[in-house]
């Protein structure tokens, strides 16, 4: 195997860990058929993208791109369906696909290259259409993705979304709550149930497992495998304190093809000799 081909499948283990735990997850507490399939798909067709996917390296390009994913984030208000007053989801045929967890990882690692002001501006964009949704979880999201890139960056611009995206988020923590679901919200506390020892290993390869392979130990750059981190701690921090899907289990397919997305337009080279950083 090439240095490059090992290079794209150790790029693969920050979505294949932690979903192989969840797609145990469901197997082990018998959830329907259905939805281990749709997971274990997406799955296949994520790691398919990384591994051979690519993205032109053109920077108004890849921000063009993150622009037109913030446009699609208020798509689900004229499109999606309405639950309880809530407008996340794109309609995909046999199922339906949340478009926080699909879109906001990729719109993240495509603004870690761009200048800081666009960057900023493309986030507020996409935030603008999550707190239509609403979605506390994805503005959570946002918000932490937007301070991991002002972190890395040193840009005042993410800070400033950042900000706002965590106030956003407060804001709408209560609206748009639909009833908890099994094998979609309190996940950890459904495994505990059984086992302490498995609900411990499930919530490693959740959430420890992935911010090693990306913030650690990264074969992306820095500012990337940070936004990426930050989006799923929130996602699984909001998961944990409130009844919201954990991510890469619960969403179904969305967070799973989104992250994959997201690694497959990351950087080529390793994160360690990767520090270029937007300058403007």
């Amino acid at each position: 195997m090439s240095a490059q081909a090992f290079d794209r499948w150790r790029l693969t283990l920050p979505l294949l860990l932690p979903t192989l735990g969840g797609l145990a997850y469901l197997t082990a507490f018998e959830a329907p058929t259905r939805l281990i399939a749709v997971n274990a798909g997406a799955l296949a067709l994520a790691l398919m993208w990384v591994l051979f996917g690519r993205v032109p390296s053109d920077k108004n390009y890849r921000l063009s791109l993150a622009g037109f994913g913030a446009l699609a984030l208020h798509l689900p208000n004229f499109l999606g369906p309405e639950v309880g007053g809530v407008s996340r989801w794109f309609p995909a045929g046999p199922v339906v696909m949340q478009s926080g967890p699909l879109l906001l990882p990729l719109i993240a690692v495509l603004v870690a290259s761009a200048p800081r002001g666009a960057g900023a501006a493309v986030l507020a964009l996409a935030g603008l259409g999550l707190v239509r949704q609403p979605d506390a979880a994805g503005l959570a999201a946002l918000g932490l993705a937007s301070a991991a890139l002002a972190f890395c960056t040193r840009g005042i611009a993410y800070a400033a979304v950042s900000l706002a995206a965590l106030l956003l988020a407060a804001a709408t923590f209560e609206q748009g709550t639909l009833e908890p679901q099994i094998f979609t919200e309190n996940v950890l506390p459904h495994v505990a149930e059984r086992s302490a020892l498995r609900a411990t290993a499930l919530a490693a390869m959740l959430f420890v497992l992935p911010l090693w392979h990306l913030v650690i130990s990264p074969q992306t750059q820095r500012a990337e495998g940070a936004a990426l981190a930050a989006l799923l701690v929130a996602l699984g921090a909001m998961a944990v304190i409130a009844p919201f899907p954990y991510p890469l289990i619960g969403y179904g397919a969305a967070p799973i093809l989104g992250f994959g997305l997201a690694l497959g337009a990351t950087a080529r080279e390793a994160g360690h000799s990767a520090r270029n950083l937007p300058t403007s």
